[in-house]
């Protein structure tokens, strides 16, 4: 006859139990820690982005980049596919449930540390324009001239390009995106740095659905766009989240570098894009100042560049949905729990940024 020792079974299952409830603890309390000194000690964050943070995003981003796909895309969908499917299969042939939702909870829990780690503590970071001593504007007038500037750039692209211009897609954005960000490094200590390629989304259509450009995953610390947004797009996008990489999550500000690497690149597709991008958004702040002025200069764009402007107000109409709207105000909240007070409208503010570049340039 057989003898099992129950009573040891059943205290090595509570002994199990309690390590797995402390890792849980620990590892939250980690997090909950760090976002508490980022949010209370204001040299915190600049230390931590530039020197903690500054040696994880090389060690991770490097991982990232073995993978010629978006690995933070594949697991957005493979981990809560692969729980669901354990769940019906424990639940199927009758198992307890309990060491799958312990190891959700550990899986939880490392993420939101690594959230923390990779991106949380950076909102509160000593900003790009501070330490690169940029100023900001906001006149009338240095906004038309610069709408001119902006006006005259996309007539000399449209001028030099003996065809439409060919935005450059895949490995070869990555490789232009990088070499435009090294560049600026060059110029601007702080974006100095390693820079992993970005990476168009494989199934992007979820995205465009939310009105998603493009997006920055701090658990892989990979930069990531909307691969089938209209073309001008993609170049500054690429910029745009590449930036997030050096500890600067301020939207408008990620939008200056995205305008800065672009212009300064070496690939007049980027240049385009990059005056694309500045004409869109200083054109969109003039109609709202001076709806004559807007008129006159929106008028007088090349032919391709409206073209241009069109798709892309015809794809994201596309897009125009209940979804969009909902993240539309997920991310305005986001922004403003992590101390972008004016939220989503934060974006925009790169006219400042531009404006404060134009005056002084």
């Amino acid at each position: 006859m057989k003898s099992k020792n129950y009573a040891d079974k059943k205290n090595s299952a509570s002994k199990g139990s309690r390590v797995w409830i402390a890792a849980i603890v620990l590892i939250n309390a980690a997090w909950i820690i760090l976002a508490a000194l980022a949010r209370s000690l204001p040299n915190f964050a600049p230390f931590y982005t530039n020197t903690v943070y500054q040696l994880l995003q090389g060690c991770i981003s490097r991982f990232s980049n073995l993978f010629p796909f978006s690995l933070s895309e594949v697991l957005l969908y493979a981990l809560p596919t692969f729980f669901v499917i354990s769940l019906i299969v424990k639940i199927a042939r009758r198992k307890s449930a309990a060491p799958l939702l312990k190891s959700a909870a550990i899986v939880v829990s490392v993420l939101l540390l690594l959230y923390q780690t990779n991106c949380g503590i950076n909102y509160y970071n000593t900003s790009f324009a501070e330490t690169e001593g940029f100023g900001r504007v906001n006149d009338k007038e240095v906004l038309i001239e610069f709408c001119e500037f902006t006006a005259e750039k996309l007539h000399e692209s449209s001028d030099a390009a003996e065809s439409a211009i060919i935005y450059p897609a895949g490995s070869e954005l990555a490789a232009e995106a990088v070499r435009a960000m090294e560049k600026l490094g060059t110029n601007y200590s702080s974006l100095e740095g390693y820079y992993p390629r970005p990476k168009g989304l494989i199934i992007p259509r979820p995205f465009s659905n939310m009105g998603v450009t493009g997006i920055y995953s701090p658990f892989t610390i990979e930069a990531n766009y909307n691969s089938e947004m209209t073309a001008y797009n993609l170049p500054f996008t690429a910029c745009h989240e590449l930036s997030h990489l050096r500890g600067f999550m301020n939207e408008s500000e990620a939008n200056f570098v995205g305008f800065l690497a672009c212009i300064n690149s070496d690939n007049p597709a980027f240049q385009r894009s990059g005056y694309m991008m500045a004409w869109v958004y200083a054109g969109n702040q003039l109609y709202k100042v001076d709806r004559n002025e807007f008129n006159r200069l929106r008028a007088s764009l090349p032919e391709s560049v409206k073209k241009e402007l069109e798709e892309n107000n015809q794809f994201w109409d596309t897009y125009e949905t209940k979804a969009s709207e909902v993240q539309d105000a997920v991310n305005d909240e986001y922004l403003k729990q992590h101390g972008i007070s004016d939220g989503i409208q934060n974006y925009s503010r790169v006219v400042e940024l531009m404006l404060g570049w134009f005056a002084t340039s």
